[in-house]
């Protein structure tokens, strides 16, 4: 039983591979070319993400700024003194 199972295993992961093999051996180009692509894509992921995370502490720091700002000082009340 257990070597009916194996052998079954064997054989639908051998024909699951298959056509990936089959595809990479018909264009390598193509192969090549979607590899660049996901390359790039994610040199545009890491380089958004660094974008946001910079966008992010600038924002807290703006919030920090604005929560730790001194309160504004009025103009100061002037009595003219008595004569």
């Amino acid at each position: 039983m257990r070597a009916r199972s194996a052998a079954l295993l064997a054989l639908v992961g051998s024909a699951a591979a298959t056509p990936a093999l089959a595809q990479s051996a018909a264009n390598p180009n193509a192969l090549n070319s979607m590899n660049e692509r996901m390359q790039t894509q994610s040199q545009i992921r890491g380089i958004e993400q660094q974008q946001q995370f910079q966008n992010n502490q600038t924002q807290m720091q703006i919030q920090r700024n604005e929560l730790f700002r001194p309160a504004p000082s009025g103009p100061a009340i002037v009595v003219p003194r008595a004569r």
